[in-house]
């Protein structure tokens, strides 16, 4: 390891931070799958490019790590902009991971060792829950410390809190959505058998990686651009390793044993990430995307599921669904000049 301005701040690599990773990951409140060190390492080894790693921890006086800080800083960009590892298009909340208790001296000894390189100008904190530990620290001690702060609205991530029974479930819904909900369900089922699968081990996950790109490219032209080469290899690799810690959850909707509907989803403690789905363009009339997650949503209220977040995107059929939008921010912090 190597020190920065202060013995407090250091400079790690992904495999010293293995073991304090995990187990802040373990004890961070709400923590999601981009929290974790897979993700981030993962996608770092997919997407880094010519970045530069700007890795950071915060260790306190005891020689515990108590803030790990996965930034970046392109080495073509003149500006000097860091930002969190993860970009908007493939990771839906950022943030510093932490134990679950924040400290206002952990935040302040970060960002002034950010403050004090040389080679940063700004740092772009993007995917902020409104909720998040950092948007509220940063918000607290930056614009004391010589930053000049902006944060501005990045968009809404919809989100259920599910009740314990699904007939609460259907009840929460408003009228028109609960209507149209029965009534879409009695014309799936009038189509054929109708089943739910689930995939979760590695090795299911491997094979069901398969059959999920070939719908999720097929569902629309944008999903089919979205879906680079660059990107499927880091979806096949994420979905598997994550497997491996039981997050990952593949399903697919069948009618008569038909693929027609899927969807990508991790579940961590009591809340389930939907991440990303697809669809048979034939069978839409069916709405069998929806449907599938809406099958996914009672599913999940038997499981004991409490949140079931749909995250980025303010799609319609999130809210038909009963999803309550949480939003996002970005955090911009520039060095007063």
């Amino acid at each position: 390891m190597t020190f920065a301005t202060t013995p407090r701040i250091v400079s790690p690599t992904f495999d010293d931070l293995a073991a304090d990773w995990n187990r802040i990951y373990a004890s961070m409140p709400a923590s999601s799958a981009f929290d974790s060190l897979e993700w981030n390492r993962i996608w770092w080894e997919h997407f880094g490019g010519d970045s530069k790693l700007m890795l950071r921890s915060v260790v306190r006086p005891n020689g515990t790590t108590a803030i790990i800080a996965p930034l970046r800083l392109d080495s073509n960009n003149d500006e000097g902009v860091c930002t969190f590892l993860g970009g908007t298009d493939l990771v839906d909340y950022l943030g510093f991971k932490h134990d679950a208790e924040l400290l206002t001296s952990d935040v302040q000894d970060l960002l002034q060792s950010l403050y004090d390189d040389p080679e940063i100008s700004a740092l772009v904190l993007e995917s902020l829950p409104e909720d998040s530990h950092t948007i509220h620290a940063v918000k607290e001690v930056a614009s004391d410390m010589g930053w000049e702060v902006h944060i501005w609205d990045e968009g809404v991530a919809p989100r259920v809190t599910l009740p314990s029974t699904v007939d609460e479930y259907f009840a929460s819904l408003t009228k028109k959505h609960r209507h149209e909900l029965r009534r879409k369900l009695r014309r799936l089922h009038n189509a054929g058998k109708v089943e739910q699968l689930e995939l979760t081990t590695p090795d299911e996950i491997e094979q069901g990686m398969n059959d999920f790109i070939k719908l999720h490219r097929g569902s629309s032209i944008d999903k089919e651009e979205f879906m680079t080469p660059q990107r499927e290899a880091f979806f096949r690799e994420i979905a598997v390793t994550l497997a491996e810690k039981d997050v990952t959850r593949i399903y697919f909707l069948t009618i008569n044993g038909e693929k027609v509907a899927t969807s990508l989803a991790f579940k961590i403690g009591s809340t389930k990430y939907l991440y990303n789905s697809g669809y048979l363009p034939d069978r839409s009339w069916l709405a069998v995307g929806l449907l599938n997650h809406a099958i996914n949503i009672l599913a999940s209220i038997r499981e004991g599921i409490e949140v079931y977040d749909f995250m980025r995107g303010d799609e319609r059929y999130k809210y038909h669904l009963g999803a309550v939008d949480r939003h996002i921010y970005t955090a911009r912090l520039d060095k007063k000049t």
